[in-house]
Parts: structure tokens; sequence; C-alpha cells
């Protein structure tokens, strides 16, 4: 009997983590006011192996083997989000994203990386055409506006963009979004921070009276950031971006993109010593700040629940010659899907001016749909070096398992 209960208490839980919109929560108030509450949880498990030594003083990547050369597992939350969105008075949109990523990696639960992930406010003329305020993702490319909760890769790979004072692709700023020409143009574009102000001489961080030629955005002028994309098949309007849609549409659109601030880069160079291969990154200058970049995206859904899935972008970032952020990079992701499985690849590269910095990934796997992208698994193999002198530094390889619940 007491089997029995116990049973009968799991029945609900069990409908309610396999039901696709269980926990999302909806209030609506007549016509004028709308509230919507959901969650996105990705639980994750790796195994590393190889990269460099964990005590250095070689560069190495993010992640490295264990401390006596063994193969290191990690198991924590790599996001957890709380989102809060909704509409009012018709035509006001509002949203708030709170974020703790990476909980409990390698098993510190004591600091809390709580954080205001984005938060904007704007009025919307139309569905899909707004303008919008607050600390917003930047535009550049489909790559850069993906959301995390809709890629095919369990990384987006967006570890090469590098924007002079962004927060999780994100900037305080004002934009406007919207189509036109019948739905083949979108176009997006703003006004952010980036460096701002009186933040310090390159030669005298921090000084007291730093001087305005060596002064990062000594004028306090914004970053100008925007993007324009030709749609040759369906369109999308959202503030986010998937990778794969999952629903039926076909989408191909080509982007150009670019990001601009006077004096807006503090360039910072990395220099090692010969003798120890201790590395020092230091700020030598201060120079405009510039990225541009060009984009290939497209979402073609096929008979028999099959769905293809390219995404393709090349940039380039200029923050002063020599610099470890200026070069060139590339990131692409490939997935074909047949009914709930998708295999699926992704890498990026990029190459630093200053030989200190550079990136290559190489990653494949697969990925289980349960219920589209509100419950899924992944598996994932990674080869890889990041943010790293080229010469002298090794590999990491990595398997990564995670699961997420978006709800």
């Amino acid at each position: 009997m007491k089997s029995t209960k116990i049973f009968m208490r799991f029945i609900p839980v069990a409908v309610l983590l396999t039901s696709s919109g269980a926990f999302a929560v909806k209030v609506t108030t007549g016509k004028d006011f709308d509230l919507n509450i959901s969650v996105l949880l990705q639980a994750r498990a790796v195994a590393s192996w190889d990269g460099d030594s964990p005590y250095g003083p070689p560069p190495r990547a993010t992640n490295t083997s264990a401390p006596d050369g063994s193969v290191d597992t990690d198991f924590y939350m790599r996001r957890m989000r709380l989102i809060v969105s909704g509409a009012a008075y018709q035509h006001w949109v509002y949203y708030l994203m709170l974020d703790e990523p990476n909980f409990g990696s390698h098993g510190n639960y004591t600091t809390s990386t709580l954080f205001v992930q984005d938060v904007h406010i704007g009025y919307e003329f139309v569905p899909g055409t707004a303008l919008e305020g607050g600390f917003l993702y930047m535009p550049l490319t489909h790559l850069a506006l993906n959301s995390s909760s809709s890629t095919s890769s369990l990384e987006k790979g967006t570890a090469i963009l590098f924007y002079n004072n962004a927060r999780g692709l994100r900037e305080t700023g004002v934009h406007f979004r919207g189509l036109f020409l019948d739905n083949k143009i979108f176009f997006r574009g703003g006004l952010f921070n980036g460096l701002h102000g009186l933040q310090g001489a390159a030669t005298d961080p921090g000084g007291a009276n730093p001087s305005p030629s060596t002064t990062v955005n000594p004028g306090g002028r914004p970053l100008v950031a925007g993007m324009a994309r030709y749609n040759f098949i369906g369109y999308e309007s959202g503030y986010s971006f998937p990778a794969l849609y999952y629903d039926g549409k076909s989408r191909v659109s080509v982007g150009v993109g670019a990001q601009f601030q006077t004096k807006g880069s503090n360039t910072p160079i990395t220099t090692v010593n010969p003798a120890t291969g201790a590395r020092t990154t230091a700020n030598t200058a201060v120079n405009d700040f510039v990225a541009y970049a060009f984009d290939i995206f497209a979402d073609l859904a096929l008979p028999d629940d099959q769905e293809l899935s390219i995404q393709t972008d090349i940039n380039r970032f200029d923050w002063g010659y020599g610099s470890d952020k200026t070069g060139w990079g590339s990131a692409t992701e490939v997935g074909y899907r047949f009914g709930q499985i998708e295999p699926q690849v992704n890498g990026y590269w990029f190459n630093s001016e200053s030989k200190q910095a550079n990136y290559f990934k190489i990653a494949g796997g697969v990925n289980y749909f349960f219920i589209k992208h509100q419950s899924r698994i992944g598996i994932e193999f990674w080869h890889i070096k990041q943010n790293v002198a080229w010469d002298g530094s090794s590999y990491l390889h990595q398997v990564l398992v995670q699961y997420q619940a978006s709800f």
C-alpha cells in the first residue's frame, strides 16, 4: 500500500516534467497587460583531458585535465535562468532575464554569479518592429543574436566575438529593429555605451589626470552598431534568433553588420617572457574600435519531419595594431534533424594579430529532442585551443553531455 501511494504521487510529477508548458506561467488582465514567467535549465557533465598544465606558466585553454594529468570530470548547471516578459497596453513590451551560469562547476557552490543577463522595455509599432532600450543584445551577425536554448551546438560559437565592453554579448543602449520591403529586409541598429568616458590612460591606468590623447573615449561618444539582412526565403523578426527553429517553416538569409566607437579600444597586447613563459597583458595605446562581419543562415524544413540548419559567419575585429583581439575569425554550425534525432558539427577559428590569443575549435555530436527545444539531451566532443599562444600550446579534448529543460 505504501509503495502504491508513492507511485501515485510520482505520476503527476512525471506528467509535469514531460509537459511542454507545465511550469510556464501566463497572467492576462483584459487587453491591457500580459505577464509570462519561464525557466531555462541546462545540466551539464564534462570530461576533460590533455590541454596544458594547470600550473603554468604555459598558456592554456579554459579547462584542462586533472592536476595529476588524468581525465578531469565536472558536473554543474551550465545555465539557470528565470525570464519575465510580457506586453502592456497593446504596444509596450518588456523583458527581464536573471541568470546563474556555471553553478557548481568544480564543486564551487559558495560563489554566486547571479546577475541580470538581459533587461529591456520597448514600444512595438507592429509585431516584429520595435524601439527598445535597456541592457540589449548587440547587433552584428545571426550568431550574435542566437538564443542559447535554441542552437544545435551545446555552446554557441560566440567566444570569438570581441566586443569592447559587453557582458554576455549585451550592452546598455537603445536600438530599433524591424522588417521592410514586404519582409525582405531586416534591419537592427542602435547606440550603446561601449567604453565610455574617462576610464584611465593607457599608459597610466587610473591616473588622476590622464591626457585626452591616451584616454579611452575622451569625448564620451557612444558605440554605433547595426545589422542588415536580406531574406531569400521566409523571415525572422524577433529579439533573438534560433539556429534551429523546429517549426516546419524554411528561412534563408544573408547579413552584414558593423560596430564602431571613436577611441573605443584600449588595445590589449600580451607579451611572453622567453625565459619563464609567463604572459603579461597590458593596455598599450588607444585606438578606434571597429568590427564588421558577413554571415549566411539557412534553416530548411524538409519532408518527413526533417530539417537542415546551416549558420556561418566571418568577422573582423580591429582593436589596434598588434592587439590580442585584432584579427579575423569565423564560426560555423551545421545540423541535420530527422525526427527527434539531430547529428551536428560546429566550430570556430580566430587568428589573433598578436599571436598570443588564438582560438580554434572543432566539435561534433548528436541531439535527441524529447519535446523540441523544451526537453532535449545532447552529447558533444570538443577539440579546442582557446585564448592561447598557438605555438607551444596543446589541444584540450572534452566530452560534454547536457540535458535542457525550457518551460
